[in-house]
């Protein structure tokens, strides 16, 4: 932009106000945030970025306008992506419980997505004026229980409404008890304010997740073997997809034993087995399963293939997205027990073969029992999520199995991968 003179929007946040001790949150209040908080990485990143784009400004001129987005909701919010509206919406939807954290006495405010976006442009196309940050939000301001019961309603759902304590919800400690922008300056200077009102844009937001979920997206998954032949990685997959309800899932695995159906449709989950039941059927696999998914790919069009373990599974996804000409982004989970022993002799043995998996997969994980070194050192690779997951015996760190968040760390994965599928 210094080169060119090109406008700068930098998308800041309401996060910069911290838990705040002044509202409505004006844009002359320096917030209350804590700098070793839970949440200090995004809220000091964005007060960070404000700064910057200040001294460019400053410094060189730049035509840097900052925005301070407050929360925003709309259609095409994706699934499961932590926000409470689609949180609040999906578990009616799906007739599950719709989980407050607390009380539910936290106030927050929402803007309808066409709402921010008018905005956004009023502030990029207005001539002269100060540099100094916008608040974009409704002030319409309610607590998180009024939004659950208004969901509820809406909705026409039979899901109960529970309570969390923080304990459940470790991760939401530092969240703001209250959250409301002033907009008067947005009024000012844009001449801006939101248009749709709550109810009406929840309506709209429902009927849009309603349609998608009676047309989930579909994932192809290859795998050695499946439920109910059951090791650690099909044990992982089963509670994995279980606790992903916004897609459906194409499951192809070897046989393995003639006794298993060929087929299996159960709800979200669509199993193909392939082969005539024998302990062989898996070296068949990568060509059988590949094909087969092609065959799928023209008639429900996956962004995502999901291979399990660096073998047979692997090989499968590696020849599909040959096939799809790499239109698919590929994820491949590889589930070990002990990262060290088992994991790193078998590598050194097969490591041709794991350097072919490893160049077409677009994102990988790594998932067992592993050391904060060995943590720290996959990590460093951006394409690849390591998660130190302990086998059950507890004979690394102990403890229950957290299935929800490994489901949790997956998705996210896959909401990335569906993302870059566009660009493929």
């Amino acid at each position: 932009a210094r080169l060119t003179g090109a406008r700068v929007l930098q998308a800041s946040t309401s996060e910069v106000y911290g838990d705040p001790l002044e509202h409505p949150q004006t844009e002359s209040y320096w917030g209350n945030v804590d700098p070793l908080g839970k949440r200090a990485c995004y809220d000091e990143g964005k007060r960070a970025a404000e700064a910057l784009c200040k001294d460019y400004r400053r410094e060189h001129g730049v035509d840097a306008r900052l925005v301070r987005i407050f929360n925003t909701y709309g259609p095409r919010m994706m699934f499961n992506d932590g926000r409470v509206l689609s949180n609040f919406i999906l578990q009616s939807l799906l007739g599950e419980p719709i989980t407050v954290h607390g009380e539910g006495g936290q106030t927050r405010s929402f803007c309808y997505v066409d709402d921010l976006v008018e905005g956004l442009i009023r502030r990029m196309e207005l001539s002269g004026g100060d540099w100094l940050p916008v608040n974009l939000g409704n002030p319409d301001e309610r607590s998180i229980l009024a939004v659950a019961e208004l969901v509820k309603e809406r909705t026409k759902s039979g899901s109960p409404i529970i309570h969390l304590t923080e304990k459940e919800v470790p991760n939401r400690i530092g969240d703001p008890q209250q959250r409301c922008p002033d907009i008067a300056r947005a009024r000012a200077i844009l001449q801006w304010e939101p248009r749709v009102n709550f109810s009406d844009g929840l309506d709209r937001t429902i009927e849009d997740f309603r349609r998608r979920l009676n047309n989930r997206p579909r994932i192809v998954v290859f795998s050695p073997a499946y439920l109910p032949l059951k090791g650690p990685a099909e044990e992982a997959v089963s509670e994995i997809v279980a606790r992903l309800p916004g897609w459906e899932f194409d499951v192809i695995t070897a046989r393995l034993d003639e006794k298993l159906p060929k087929e299996t449709h159960d709800g979200r989950i669509h199993i193909y087995r392939l082969g005539t039941g024998r302990v062989t059927d898996k070296y068949l696999l990568p060509i059988k399963g590949a094909l087969l998914a092609r065959r799928l790919h023209q008639q429900f069009h996956y962004q995502v293939a999901w291979a399990v373990m660096a073998s047979y599974g692997a090989l499968a996804g590696v020849l599909f997205s040959r096939l799809v000409r790499g239109h698919v982004a590929i994820l491949l989970s590889v589930y070990e027990g002990d990262i060290t022993d088992k994991m790193m002799k078998r590598g050194r043995l097969i490591s041709p073969l794991y350097r072919l998996i490893f160049r077409r997969a677009h994102r990988w994980q790594v998932i067992g029992a592993m050391s904060d070194v060995q943590q720290a050192w996959l990590e460093n690779e951006r394409q690849v999520q390591a998660i130190d997951f302990p086998p059950k015996d507890g004979s690394a760190s102990g403890g229950d199995r957290n299935w929800d968040l490994l489901a949790k760390r997956t998705k996210e994965m896959i909401q990335e991968l569906e993302i870059l599928s566009t660009r493929l």
